[in-house]
Protein backbone atom coordinates (compact mmCIF):
# COMPACT_ATOMS: atom_id res chain seq x y z
CA UNK A 1 0.00 0.00 0.00
CA UNK A 2 1.19 3.70 -0.20
CA UNK A 3 0.35 7.07 0.29
CA UNK A 4 -1.48 7.75 -3.21
CA UNK A 5 -3.49 5.12 -3.41
CA UNK A 6 -5.13 5.45 0.00
CA UNK A 7 -5.60 6.47 3.33
CA UNK A 8 -2.71 4.68 5.13
CA UNK A 9 0.24 6.27 5.30
CA UNK A 10 4.16 4.92 6.75
CA UNK A 11 4.44 7.69 8.69
CA UNK A 12 1.75 5.84 11.40
CA UNK A 13 4.68 3.90 12.21
CA UNK A 14 6.46 6.40 14.10
CA UNK A 15 4.00 8.86 15.95
CA UNK A 16 6.68 11.78 16.48
CA UNK A 17 7.01 13.56 20.27
CA UNK A 18 8.77 16.53 18.42
CA UNK A 19 7.17 19.68 15.88
CA UNK A 20 9.73 18.73 13.87
CA UNK A 21 8.70 15.03 13.16
CA UNK A 22 11.51 13.29 15.42
CA UNK A 23 10.32 11.15 18.57
CA UNK A 24 11.39 8.24 20.86
CA UNK A 25 10.35 4.30 19.83
CA UNK A 26 10.71 1.11 21.84
CA UNK A 27 12.79 -1.15 20.72
CA UNK A 28 10.65 -3.99 19.51
CA UNK A 29 12.88 -6.67 18.63
CA UNK A 30 15.02 -9.29 21.02
CA UNK A 31 18.69 -7.64 21.06
CA UNK A 32 21.86 -6.13 23.12
CA UNK A 33 19.12 -3.14 23.30
CA UNK A 34 16.05 -5.06 24.23
CA UNK A 35 14.08 -2.80 26.70
CA UNK A 36 15.85 0.46 25.70
CA UNK A 37 14.50 3.53 23.17
CA UNK A 38 15.73 4.95 20.07
CA UNK A 39 15.33 7.95 18.77
CA UNK A 40 14.06 8.38 15.38
CA UNK A 41 13.83 11.83 12.53
CA UNK A 42 12.57 12.14 9.39
CA UNK A 43 15.30 11.61 6.95
CA UNK A 44 16.24 13.66 3.75
CA UNK A 45 16.34 11.88 0.32
CA UNK A 46 19.14 9.31 -0.21
CA UNK A 47 21.35 11.23 -1.89
CA UNK A 48 21.19 14.30 0.02
CA UNK A 49 21.75 12.53 2.97
CA UNK A 50 24.38 10.39 1.66
CA UNK A 51 26.17 13.44 0.31
CA UNK A 52 26.17 14.87 4.18
CA UNK A 53 27.95 11.96 4.76
CA UNK A 54 31.99 11.65 5.67
CA UNK A 55 33.78 10.34 2.74
CA UNK A 56 34.91 6.98 4.90
CA UNK A 57 34.42 5.39 8.10
CA UNK A 58 37.36 4.21 10.62
CA UNK A 59 35.62 0.83 12.02
CA UNK A 60 37.61 -0.06 15.15
CA UNK A 61 37.45 -3.71 16.35
CA UNK A 62 38.93 -5.07 19.52
CA UNK A 63 40.48 -8.53 19.03
CA UNK A 64 40.96 -11.07 21.93
CA UNK A 65 40.68 -14.61 23.10
CA UNK A 66 42.18 -16.73 25.52
CA UNK A 67 44.89 -17.49 23.12
CA UNK A 68 45.29 -13.92 21.39
CA UNK A 69 46.57 -11.07 22.98
CA UNK A 70 44.16 -8.27 23.06
CA UNK A 71 44.33 -5.37 20.67
CA UNK A 72 42.21 -3.37 18.41
CA UNK A 73 42.44 -3.34 14.33
CA UNK A 74 41.19 0.09 12.20
CA UNK A 75 39.73 -0.54 9.06
CA UNK A 76 38.97 2.67 6.70
CA UNK A 77 35.82 2.06 4.86
CA UNK A 78 34.09 3.84 2.02
CA UNK A 79 30.89 5.17 2.88
CA UNK A 80 28.58 3.60 0.49
CA UNK A 81 30.29 0.28 2.07
CA UNK A 82 29.92 0.70 5.63
CA UNK A 83 26.62 -0.87 6.04
CA UNK A 84 28.06 -4.36 4.05
CA UNK A 85 31.31 -4.26 6.02
CA UNK A 86 29.78 -4.23 8.94
CA UNK A 87 27.45 -7.16 8.15
CA UNK A 88 29.94 -8.92 7.12
CA UNK A 89 32.17 -8.30 10.37
CA UNK A 90 29.26 -9.37 12.47
CA UNK A 91 28.72 -12.40 10.50
CA UNK A 92 31.50 -13.60 10.79
CA UNK A 93 34.02 -11.63 12.74
CA UNK A 94 34.37 -14.69 15.61
CA UNK A 95 36.45 -13.27 18.49
CA UNK A 96 36.80 -9.17 16.42
CA UNK A 97 33.98 -7.61 18.21
CA UNK A 98 33.44 -3.99 16.81
CA UNK A 99 34.47 -1.47 19.38
CA UNK A 100 33.54 1.91 17.97
CA UNK A 101 32.79 3.85 14.81
CA UNK A 102 33.82 7.43 13.71
CA UNK A 103 34.47 9.47 10.75
CA UNK A 104 37.02 9.70 8.91
CA UNK A 105 37.48 12.40 6.14
CA UNK A 106 40.86 11.35 4.89
CA UNK A 107 41.85 7.78 5.64
CA UNK A 108 45.84 7.57 5.60
CA UNK A 109 47.35 6.69 2.41
CA UNK A 110 48.69 3.47 3.89
CA UNK A 111 45.30 2.00 4.22
CA UNK A 112 44.79 1.80 0.22
CA UNK A 113 40.77 3.04 1.24
CA UNK A 114 40.53 5.31 -1.25
CA UNK A 115 42.19 3.44 -4.33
Amino acid sequence: MNATTNDWHADHLWTPDNADGSGWADVDWVSAARASRYHYRHGEAWSDANALRPPFYRVVTRLESATLTPHENSYFVHRERLADFLAELAITGGAEAIWHIEPCPDPPSESRAGA
